[in-house]
């Protein structure tokens, strides 16, 4: 998978190590790094991340194992959306979820400047493998590389009836999509539709009727979490994998999608100086909450064979993300959304 250098830096206020050296760290520590290659004033780093580590296929989860390892502070990215008080989400769209989506969250953006992207966007996305379109589309795919959560984005005014519909697709019905490819559709493929045909293919690949133009005036921002199920059936009825399905296919967390959206939207803001409808779509009706694991230092040493600090496992849990609570001899482990793959005290021992 693929790396920017300059967007892993953009994590941290401290200098990372140099690429070659941070290249030797994430190797014997994490994932093989496979290829470091100089593209411009950024650098290409193509990383080899278990498929059981879906928080890894981002940058933030990259970054947020480097901060592990070097005693770094992560720093988030900027998402604090500024709202208009007197336009609301509500009275643009409504979404209905009758099937595959576990999350489905959007909102609504008003007159963007639709063009091409800044120059750093550009080059950043380049670096990764992804060519630029247009200043929209690009900030789409930058926040899926940055936080890796798959994005969309409609033009609003294209969708009938003015609601969006998470079905199942129906025997006979037909897509052109983005890169228009014509696609066959029937219930094995799950769609995005409005009140009059599908509109996407849903996590996987957008529909040409409803894309972003130069002429948008009004676009609808999904940030949807789809079931992995549900998408490896529809990637294999029509054949398609793209870096979206790849990410669904895996299994992402739900509590992504609103900082993803967020994110995009505020930078949708500042490059195209659009304004940002109040409130949230948010469907999600099943949360998804922190589990909570018991965990002993001492089986750590016993485990490893090394003495380790308690403190200094706390702290290298503390780093990754997870919270901790003294209970007597024993901590109280809560595991972040994020992190999948760690169900007991064993995986625990693992990241320490």
């Amino acid at each position: 998978m693929k790396f920017s250098f300059l967007i892993l830096q953009s994590f941290f206020n401290q200098k990372l190590p140099k690429p070659e050296k941070l290249a030797e760290i994430l190797t014997m520590h994490l994932f093989p790094v496979e290829d470091i290659e100089k593209i411009g004033k950024d650098f290409l780093f193509e990383i080899e991340v278990l498929p059981n580590r879906p928080d890894c296929y981002s940058h933030l989860g990259i970054a947020r194992e480097i901060g592990a390892l070097l005693g770094y502070k992560l720093k988030l990215p900027n998402s604090k959306v500024k709202e208009e008080k007197n336009i609301k989400t509500k009275d643009f769209i409504k979404v209905e979820v009758k099937t595959g989506c576990i999350r489905y969250t959007g909102r609504v953006i008003l007159n963007p400047k639709i063009e091409e992207s800044p120059d750093w966007l550009k080059e950043r996305l380049r670096v990764c493998g992804i060519q630029p379109i247009n200043n929209i589309v690009d900030i789409t795919n930058y926040v899926m590389l940055e936080l890796g959560q798959p994005l969309h984005a409609f033009d609003l005014e294209k969708i009938k009836g003015k609601k969006i519909v998470v079905r199942k697709a129906r025997k006979g019905e037909k897509i052109l999509t983005l890169d228009d490819e014509k696609y066959e559709l029937d219930k094995d493929v799950l769609a995005i539709a409005d009140l009059k045909r599908p509109i996407a293919i849903a996590g996987i690949k957008g529909g040409k009727f409803s894309g972003i133009s130069k002429n948008t005036k009004i676009l609808f921002l999904e940030s949807a979490n789809f079931e992995k199920r549900a998408i490896r059936k529809s990637s294999r009825k029509t054949a398609l994998r793209t870096a979206a399905s790849l990410r669904f296919e895996h299994g992402l967390e739900p509590n992504l999608t609103e900082f993803a959206v967020n994110r995009a939207s505020f930078l949708i803001s500042e490059i195209t100086g659009a304004k940002i409808a109040k409130g949230l779509v948010d469907f999600y009706p099943q949360k998804v909450f922190q589990k909570k694991v018991k965990f002993d230092p001492e089986r750590t040493n016993s485990l490893l064979g090394i003495e380790i600090p308690t403190k200094k496992q706390i702290k290298i849990l503390k780093n990754l993300g997870f919270e901790i609570k003294e209970r007597k001899r024993k901590l109280e482990v809560s595991v972040p959304t994020f992190r999948q793959d760690v169900l007991n005290e064993e995986d625990l021992v693992e990241e320490v």
